[in-house]
Order: structure tokens, then sequence, then C-alpha cells
């Protein structure tokens, strides 16, 4: 499933997940970034070992590869239908500007890249066409009915692990000199509702968040300061220096985080490695988005 920056990618992604349906966002979990000095969001390739590894195993039956990539011809003789979401030019203005999962179409000149090739009607050869303008739960009936899949339909009750509503993780970069030290919660809320220069969300259970750290913790990659407590938690420039290069979701094995999150909650969770190398990304894009006079206030539920 292919479609240009603001097209719906990652939403439709999360919503086939949140039905049950085994989906990869390449852009968290396959991407690399060539160094090529163009933007790396727009450059970015598929890494082949991780790629391959997913795409010629014999389960699951169907798999939806969400996303973009520089090299995506290699992949074509392993896909049966290729889709392509389709926005207008006002749809696209408005997804880049409103979106909180990454910041790449934040700038004029991004935003005019995206714009001049949706305008070509750059697509794969190949490719059907899906009006992603429409709401998500058609959108998604529409790419299932394409994929010959039966349709759960999009009120069935998600996975006690899947996304919730709104946001259950979010990060605020914020300028150091402005976080509040040992002042009432109130004072932070004031703090991040006036001092937010980037803002990053988490879609999936807090539980699979809270067990990621938990995980990434026992690998030596320790996010949260001992002497924190509860759901709110800082990252500063030095997490930065010392954890972003590891925080590569490529680098992490699926089925390894499913085994994890199910031996440390007691439940079986059929899908959820997904989701544990989407909240890897999310760690990896709130450590990027900071400056040196930056920390980022990240907060679970």
């Amino acid at each position: 499933m292919e479609g240009l920056s603001g097209a719906g990618k990652s939403s439709v992604y999360e919503e086939l997940i949140r039905r049950g349906y085994r989906a990869v966002s390449t852009d968290r979990a396959w991407k690399v970034h060539p160094d090529t000095g163009r933007p790396l969001r727009d450059d970015a390739l598929w890494d082949e070992q991780k790629a391959l590894s997913e795409l010629e195993r014999l389960e699951p039956d169907v798999l939806f590869v969400c996303g973009s990539s520089g090299n995506r011809d290699r992949f074509q003789p392993y896909f049966t239908k290729i889709i392509n979401l389709r926005i207008d030019d006002d749809t696209m203005r408005r997804r880049l500007r409103e979106r909180t999962n990454n910041d790449f179409g934040k700038q004029p000149e991004e935003v005019e890249l995206m714009l001049g090739r949706n305008r070509s009607g750059e697509r794969p050869a190949g490719a059907i066409d899906v009006d992603a303008t429409k709401p998500l739960d058609q959108v998604v009936d529409e790419v299932l009915r394409l994929a010959d899949c039966r349709t759960a339909t999009s009120d069935s009750p998600p996975t006690p692990w899947s996304r919730r509503g709104p946001a259950t993780g979010r990060s605020f970069v914020i300028p150091d000199s402005a976080l509040p030290i040992g002042e009432p919660p109130d004072a932070l809320r004031d703090v991040l509702r006036r001092e937010t220069i980037t803002r990053i969300e988490y879609s999936w259970s807090g539980d699979v968040l809270a067990t990621l750290l938990q995980y990434l913790d026992e690998q030596g990659i320790d996010l949260i300061d001992a002497d924190r407590e509860g759901s709110v938690f800082v990252l500063t420039p030095d997490h930065r220096e010392r954890y972003m290069a590891r925080l590569d979701p490529s680098a992490f094995d699926g089925a390894v985080l499913e085994r994890c999150y199910e031996e440390l909650n007691g439940t079986a969770a059929d899908g959820v490695g997904y989701a544990m190398l989407d909240g890897i990304a999310f760690l990896r894009d709130t450590l990027e988005a900071l400056g040196p006079a930056d920390v980022a206030v990240v907060v679970i539920g």
C-alpha cells in the first residue's frame, strides 16, 4: 500500500491492525536512510534483509505492507496487489499541517515537493488507486475488498493491547529552561500548552509502551529516570546521544518483542510486535526532535 506523505498510510496501517489483520509500517520497521543529502523521510529505503525476512514467510496468509521507498521496485515480485492512496492537494496540505506522527511536511519546501508529486500523478506501476479523502473506515473497507479479505467491521471490539481512540503516548519537546522543577502537575500542563515546539503521538495501548520501556531497560537502553515515578518522564539530549542510534526499529525482531510482551503480561497478544516496533519508532522520533537546549516530556496514558 503506497501513497505520498499525508495520504493516510499510517492511519490505514493502524486500523488494519486494530481490526486483527497483519500489517507492517515500513517507515517504522524497515526504513534506512542513505546519506544523500536529500530529506530523509523522502529518501528512505527498505532494509533488504528485514523486508525479505517478512515477505518470504509462509504466514500469515495475507500481509499488508504499508509504506513507500526508493527501492520498492526490488520487492514488487512479492506483492499480489499494489494499492495507491490518492488525495487532493487541499487534503494533503491540511494533513501535513495537522499530523503529529512526524515532522516531514511542516516546512514550505517539503509541502511544495509533495504537492508537485501529487500533481504529477506519481504512482507505482500497476497500482490500483483508492480515494483516501473518504472517512478512514471506508478507505480500509475498500482496501480489504481489493485484497479479497473478509471485512471486519470498524466497530468490532479491538484487541486489548490496541488503539483505544485518543493517543495513549505523547511526547512534548520544550525548551529545557521551561521545564518546571518541583512544581505541581498543573504547572507542567501549563508549560506544555504554552511552550511545546514539537508534539509526537503514539496510538497503541499505554500498556504496550510501558512493557516496551521495561524491555528496553533490560537491553541496556535506560530511558526512565529511577527518581521519577508514574507515567511521566523526561528525555534529554544526553539520552539522544546515548540511545538514538540504538532505537532503530529495523534492528528489532517483532516476534521477539511479541514474546516479551506475552511473558511480561501473562497473556497471548497476537500481532502486538508491530505495536511495539511503533513504540520504538515513537521514542526514536522523540529523541531525533531534540535540540541541544531542549527536553522531551513523555506522557503515557
